[in-house]
């Protein structure tokens, strides 16, 4: 349905005449024009037909099937945490674009179109569609949605792995976000946790910084959606770097969260009551112990009932590497070596370094497990391949037990 038939529409819903739309403001007949697709309305004059109609401007502007938009924008496809749908995107939503209807959910799939050209490494239309979705809220006066999609913009450089310009593109949006913050605080929100994330790996001062003042202003506005996973990252950094004090008091953090927010999600984020925040993943101080806990852990998972979509798709396939991790750490080599499948850590989406550095170390209990088995040559070309997948990454702080893992295969 395009704008005119549109207006149209809902002028008849209201049984307004052409003259008591037009009003004073344009003729009955530059009316009549726009109604039947033979003349672009002025924004001006949109929003004055919008305010008579008692509509949002964006509403007016809605182009495309909306049914058809919502539907592939939410298609369970992209909760999928292993692989990106290229084919789906090119077979289903690049041929059809015509269809993509002028509203939110039309800009969260031109959004999925252009995390599709990061991945496929086409940057220059992907920046054209940044500009179009900016483009589309600017125009309609969401200037606050215009900024939350630049963020997304910045967000979508994971897609291709290029973190820094991503984390360059969010230093650029700081005066935006203070223009902002008082009517959506939910944006400055966003800026400091993402912000603070893929500052990570580039400016450590500037992820404590931000990170900080994400769990003040989470407090302030008494919004927590970033506080619990904030208060891990922060945990996990000075667990990583020696600051047993500090790594101390953001796991008690994490669990005074869940006390007063239980959450079926989050509480899969957390390993243990005595350790919620995980510091090494294979080469642990207590296999006893650890086994112990890895084996409750998987039971948790079994028994958790979540309707988090992201939890269902990917189900299995959390439950096939506890499987790996139990029994490397029982001693059961031979099983992790005959069952091992390496599509459950390649995973191609977009993952922030430290995701992909975590998956790499959880995936040594292949090469480990090799190893302990005397296969000597086969634990080293398997561990090489693990190595090569986080090249770009190799020398981030995180790495270090995955290095201790490449000491004891590569020890003689």
């Amino acid at each position: 349905m395009g704008l005119g038939e549109r207006i149209r529409k809902l002028r008849k819903e209201k049984k307004m005449t052409l003259a008591e739309l037009a009003g004073s403001e344009i003729t009955k007949g530059m009316l009549s024009l726009i109604e039947n697709e033979k003349s672009k309305p002025s924004m001006e004059t949109l929003e004055h037909i919008a305010k008579s109609l008692e509509v949002p401007v964006s509403y007016l502007m809605q182009e495309g099937d909306e049914e058809w938009t919502r539907e592939m924008a939410e298609h369970e496809i992209f909760y999928n945490l292993y692989d990106f749908p290229t084919e789906f995107v090119e077979n289903n939503i690049l041929p059809n674009m015509e269809k993509i209807a002028s509203s939110q959910a039309g800009m969260r799939l031109y959004h999925i179109i252009r995390m599709y050209y990061r991945y496929t490494g086409r940057h220059e239309p992907a920046d054209q569609v940044t500009e179009k979705v900016t483009g589309f809220y600017e125009q309609t006066g969401l200037r606050n949605l215009a900024l939350k999609d630049k963020m997304n913009d910045a967000l979508s450089m994971l897609y291709s792995r290029d973190y820094e310009e991503g984390y360059r593109k969010f230093l650029k949006l700081e005066g935006e976000v203070g223009e902002f913050k008082e009517y959506d605080p939910g944006l400055e929100l966003d800026y400091l946790y993402w912000r603070s994330g893929l500052a990570l790996e580039f400016d450590e001062a500037d992820f404590i910084e931000y990170g900080t003042a994400l769990i003040d202003k989470s407090f302030e506005y008494e919004n927590f959606k970033y506080y619990f996973t904030q208060n891990v990252l922060f945990g996990f950094y000075y667990g990583t770097i020696g600051d047993h004090d500090k790594y101390k008091e953001y796991s008690r953090n994490v669990k005074k969260y869940l006390d007063f927010n239980p959450n079926a999600y989050y509480n899969l984020e957390i390993f243990s009551e005595e350790q919620p925040i995980m510091l090494a993943f294979v080469l642990v101080e207590d296999s006893e112990r650890h086994l112990e806990q890895l084996e409750q852990y998987r039971e948790k998972v079994i028994s958790t009932e979540s309707e988090d979509p992201r939890y269902v798709k990917n189900y299995s396939n959390i439950v096939e590497m506890l499987d790996l991790e139990v029994n490397y750490h029982s001693g059961n080599y031979s099983y992790v070596a005959d069952h091992f499948n390496p599509s459950l850590y390649e995973r191609e989406v977009a993952q922030f370094p430290l995701d992909r550095i975590w998956i790499a170390t959880r995936a040594t209990v292949y090469p480990l497990s090799l190893f302990r088995s005397g296969r000597v040559d086969e634990a080293r070309a398997a561990f090489k391949k693990l190595e090569d997948s986080i090249a770009d990454i190799r020398d981030s702080i995180f790495t270090g037990e995955f290095h201790q893992v490449r000491e004891i295969i590569f020890k003689n």
